[in-house]
């Protein structure tokens, strides 16, 4: 099956970019995506996170209505605990008509502290059952019919003949665009025993999976297709989206040159190390290096050679369809971004290479 590419723009820039440079850089990403032929951007929702600082992934969507074409986008993901069901059920289908269809939904509880800490939660674990009210709410009011209902965390209606003023009011439809039917949800997962891929399982959402080792996409895998048997429907491949950092040049040595200098490395070298080896999400990538390594001792060259896709477009091709052998296909390689503002072309070359030079030649697994 042909492998598609997608930009997941978490985003990654240091804390001291200002809101405006995050907002500009995001809409040229989008733009040269857009030319190069990705199939999907998706846009993270934080809200306290200095290296992750999209608090409104919406505006960016909506900006990239205008200077775009045929990408699709969305926000992955809405943090359903952090907002009003009925008037998020409402935002996310008029936005998906604005978008015309080129638009999906991504959602999550919501995993970090203090994002919960500044909603007023002392931490997130009452946060995956708010969740599911949300969700069931929001797909009330998609719905289209009369109701109200007061659940333990939200409330919602949808207005009706008995419900009107005096006088009568037309209600806007601001549904799906194309229908409820046609709104594809997501959700991603990162442990390898993550519980949002059993969840995107057993309500036919999309799996989105972010690479942590073979042992760990292939329990993504796993987990999601049987909790799609479980609940009647059936798991394909193309539906699967792989998340890794990737960056290409004419050959092996420049790639690994040049990717020294990039934000890629920075934020591995700031940022998330830090985050990987607390949680031990490398211990995945270190069995599959064979390297006799700690999680501390791992450096630049470590994530080259083994975290990073790095290299001419055909060492990445060989490398991708080499990781599908071991774990089976995927429909979608998705480039994480990162921060690219201060030396643009190289990054924005690598993504163009990318999309027109690798994903197009990619084999998958029949």
């Amino acid at each position: 099956m042909p492998m598609q590419c997608g930009i997941f723009m978490t985003p990654y820039n240091p804390p001291q970019r200002t809101a405006r440079q995050v907002f500009d850089w995001a809409l040229d990403i989008a733009r040269i995506a857009d030319d190069a032929g990705f199939t999907d951007f998706m846009i993270g929702e934080h809200y306290t996170l200095g290296w992750e600082n999209i608090p409104m992934p919406e505006a960016i969507i909506a900006a990239c209505a205008q200077t775009t074409k045929t990408i699709r986008f969305a926000p992955m993901a809405h943090l359903l605990p952090y907002h009003d069901p009925a008037t998020l059920a409402m935002r996310v289908g008029w936005l998906s008509q604005v978008m015309e269809g080129r638009y999906f939904l991504g959602v999550a509880p919501g995993g970090h502290h203090t994002d919960a800490v500044l909603h007023g939660f002392d931490d997130i674990f009452a946060l995956p059952p708010m969740q599911l009210e949300a969700l069931h709410l929001m797909e009330r009011v998609w719905e289209g019919k009369p109701f109200k209902e007061k659940g333990q965390y939200f409330q919602a209606g949808f207005p009706g003949p008995d419900t009107m003023p005096e006088y009568w009011v037309d209600i806007a439809d601001n549904s799906p665009f194309g229908g409820r039917e046609n709104l594809e949800i997501a959700v991603t997962g990162l442990s390898q025993s993550s519980k949002s891929m059993e969840f995107a399982g057993s309500r036919n959402y999309s799996p989105i999976s972010f690479f942590g080792g073979t042992p760990q996409m292939t329990a993504h895998w796993d987990t999601w297709a049987a909790a799609m048997e479980k609940a009647g429907h059936t798991p394909e491949r193309k539906r699967f989206r792989v998340c890794r950092d990737i960056f290409i040049a004419d050959t092996d040595a420049e790639a690994k040159r040049l990717v020294r200098k990039t934000g890629l490395m920075r934020t591995w070298k700031e940022y998330l190390k830090e985050i990987y080896v607390k949680f031990g999400l490398f211990n995945g990538i270190i069995a599959d290096s064979g390297v006799d390594i700690t999680p501390d001792g791992i450096d630049e060259d470590f994530l080259i050679e083994h975290v990073i896709l790095c290299g001419s477009p055909e060492t990445v091709i060989e490398k991708l369809e080499s990781l599908a052998d071991k774990v089976g296909g995927w429909g979608q390689i998705v480039a994480n971004q990162h921060d690219s503002i201060d030396d643009p072309k190289p990054w924005e070359e690598s993504l163009r290479r990318l999309a027109t030079e690798v994903c197009p030649k990619v084999k998958m697994p029949l």
